[in-house]
């Protein structure tokens, strides 16, 4: 049977830079988006922190707007997240015992150094090489430097867990402490073959597991929105959602999501099945009950934080408005070395001064083209990690989405490089789509009429020798750069 129309599916998307609300209809079109934009501090070098009371704040706004006609038409509910991103509260109160330390906040880096050689299976058991940028090392300096959370902790009162975590136990009316297995996997505390915390690690980082919230499957029951009774039936980490926006994907191909950071993900399977490249992750898109599929994901963190944090030190006004311009424009840009917020897959490695080389010009445009080109370099390296992509039937295998997906010169750089056409999709909502297709799958309303995603524009690959010479230039300075670090 058709679905009804008034069969809507809500999304609340909350990420690094704003909360958004989205309304899906049964063929999965974008009915309505709203957003609310929340901050992020960088109280000194490699701390990035979020207020949680301003991020529940914005997204039970957003909530106050839905009309009680739209409450009676929703029929299922999705969360999705920003990821790695943690905080303490109060398990009684709920009161905020620290900042959301943001997946960008590497204040333990020294701890990962030191634990780096007692754990070198951590890769096998999460999914995950070990980083500062997950939650392990977040939670543990959390526990020996905050007075609150050791205090709440004495009192048996602490609650240590994601960000998702703590927007289920605010948002919800039975207050749950769960976590789905794509926000527990961030934590670099999860073991993907249990689905369900390792004691290994635990025991590595000093976390008692009775401080962690239980871990859920992506799509699950977890209870009913305060004021609108709407139930919410799946919860899951931004990106890790994004596939199942795009529901007719194969196996063949890979996307590329760009914002804050750059996510390049291609689906992999189920447990059993061969693992990811050792440089790149393996993430659970979907699970239900006692099974998991995964996607093998490479991940870039200076994408639109690089622009973000160039934007403080080198302002330039309306620069979305320059740079489709400046990208047809600057044919011979320097090289910027992007290692903002650490460097992501497959290096693994800190951050480093920001510098440009080849530099001989001193004008703007040329300075945020190099930072453009750089994310298409660290996308690319990563298309590299993944095995060669196949074509099908002669279509593109190559699909892209985001904000910063947008830019056609960035898309065309990725052609290019990659010598594959690029598929650019319309929507930019791609974590809300898919988090609305998972949403569905324990609610009745059916995917099955989903249409597919309309796409806007085809990039097809040209002969760029100066682009291919300046990537190979960029990724000896970064060989350079780990080597050092």
């Amino acid at each position: 049977a058709r679905s009804s129309s008034t069969d809507l599916t809500l999304v609340l998307d909350q990420g690094s830079h704003a909360s958004r609300m989205a309304i899906f209809s049964p063929q999965g079109d974008l009915l309505q988006l709203e957003a609310i934009e929340v901050s992020t501090e960088q109280p000194r070098a490699g701390y990035f922190e979020q207020d949680a009371n301003e991020i529940l704040r914005s997204l039970q706004t957003l909530l106050d707007r839905l009309t009680p006609k739209q409450i009676s038409d929703i029929k299922s509910c999705g969360l999705c997240t920003q990821r790695s991103t943690i905080l303490a509260w109060h398990r009684e109160s709920g009161q905020v015992l620290s900042p959301a330390l943001s997946w960008r906040d590497l204040r333990a880096q020294q701890l990962i150094n030191k634990l780096r050689p007692a754990i070198p299976d951590c890769q096998q058991i999460t999914g995950l090489p070990l980083s500062a940028h997950y939650s392990a090392g977040k939670i543990h300096w959390l526990l020996h430097n905050n007075a609150q959370v050791k205090q709440a902790r004495r009192e048996q009162q602490l609650c240590i867990a994601p960000l998702s975590s703590f927007l289920l136990f605010h948002l919800l009316e039975e207050k749950p402490y769960l976590v789905d297995h794509s926000n527990a996997q961030r934590s670099q505390l999860f073991d993907i073959q249990s689905l369900d915390w390792s004691e290994k690690l635990l025991q590595h980082f000093q976390i008692d597991r009775h401080l962690l919230p239980q871990c859920t499957p992506l799509i699950h029951h977890y209870g009913s929105l305060k004021t609108s009774g709407i139930t919410l039936s799946a919860v899951c980490g931004d990106q890790n959602s994004i596939l199942h926006a795009y529901p007719r994907l194969t196996n063949n191909n890979t996307l590329i999501n760009i914002g804050t950071g750059a996510f390049i993900l291609s689906r992999s399977g189920e447990r059993k099945h061969r693992s990811a490249p050792p440089e790149l992750l393996r993430s659970i898109i979907y699970s239900k009950e006692n099974t998991a599929t995964f996607a093998t994901e490479g991940t870039v963190n200076g994408a639109g934080a690089a622009l973000e944090q160039i934007q403080k030190i080198d302002p330039c006004e309306d620069l979305f408005k320059q740079l489709p311009g400046w990208l047809n424009e600057v044919t011979e840009p320097p090289i910027f070395i992007n290692t903002i917020s650490g460097l992501g897959s497959p290096w693994w490695c800190s951050a480093g001064e920001i510098k440009y080389i080849n530099h001989n010009t001193h004008q703007q445009s040329h300075r945020y083209v190099a930072i453009i080109e750089s994310i298409a370099f660290l996308i690319f390296n990563n298309l590299q990690q993944l095995s060669a992509p196949r074509i099908e039937h002669g279509q593109p295998v190559l699909f892209i989405s985001g904000g910063l997906s947008r830019l056609d010169g960035l898309c065309q750089k990725l052609a290019d490089l990659s010598q594959l056409s690029i598929m650019r999709f319309a929507n930019a909502e791609a974590s809300a789509r898919g988090c609305a297709w998972l949403a569905c799958q324990l609610a009745e309303n059916s995917t099955t009429e989903w249409e597919p995603l309309r796409v806007s524009q085809q990039f097809r690959p040209a002969a760029n020798a100066q682009l291919l010479a300046r990537y190979h230039q960029f990724v000896g300075e970064l060989r350079k750069h780990c080597n050092r670090h």
